[in-house]
């Protein structure tokens, strides 16, 4: 399973990438409406600072038409390299048309808002690179990890490429459920990854090393003594 961040700060992206493997970014109108920053600029920021890894925007359209005029004017001012942009589109009748012209036209798309096996496997179909199923709010009414499961087991069944990018969580033991599910990516917001790392046990393994140490060489680096 693949990491991507669920953002649309730079400065997350920045603190994120120093330290954890990501493989791009995701976003939505709710996260960018958070910031309370402008959109363009943030969006040329937020490429550049990927330096060629994923992009993934959301259009805020509701026809086919328009979904498409939008994505085709985010890939002209964000793509860079092949496969480094991904307009997300809902998970709608609307969004499949869409969908289906924009791969013709050679645009990356990502199917977001999905909440069934049965609606990823007809987005992917028709030819999404991408479906995101919202992890936390399909447990608060039903079940997220048989979700993602399912949709995995299906595409693997039909040989379908599309993969599954889940989306939305609330805690990291669903992190692990939906990675043991076959989630083929994930995103999540930066302060995930501070607890994906994080474990109280690995604190006092550094510590017990520290103490033997200094029982050991007292205040000697081992640096200091090669």
């Amino acid at each position: 399973m693949k990491f991507l961040l669920d953002t649309f700060s730079p400065e997350a992206v920045r603190n994120t990438l120093e330290y954890f493997p990501i493989e791009g970014v995701t976003t939505n109108p709710a996260i960018i409406c958070r910031e309370h920053a402008p959109l363009k600029p943030v969006l040329l920021e937020l490429r550049e600072l990927l330096a060629g890894k994923m992009l993934h925007v959301q259009t805020l359209q509701t026809t086919a038409d328009d979904m498409i005029k939008e994505a085709i004017a985010l890939k002209n001012l964000l793509s860079r390299t092949e496969g480094d942009f991904f307009v997300k589109l809902p998970a709608v009748k609307e969004g499949l048309k869409a969908c289906r012209e924009l791969k013709q036209l050679g645009v990356g798309v990502t199917m977001t808002a999905v909440f069934s096996p049965a609606q990823a496997l007809i987005c992917a179909r028709a030819g999404a690179d991408f479906v995101a199923p919202y992890v936390n709010k399909l447990d608060d009414a039903g079940d997220g990890e048989n979700c993602v499961s399912e949709t995995v087991k299906l595409f693997g069944i039909f040989g379908l490429k599309t993969k599954v990018l889940s989306a939305s969580f609330r805690n990291v033991s669903q992190v692990r459920r939906i990675a043991l599910s076959g989630s083929h990516y994930i995103t999540l917001p930066a302060a995930f990854y501070e607890k994906l790392i994080s474990h109280p046990m690995t604190e006092m393994a550094i510590e017990g090393f520290k103490n033997d140490w200094n029982t050991e060489y007292g205040n000697k680096l081992p640096l200091d003594m090669l």
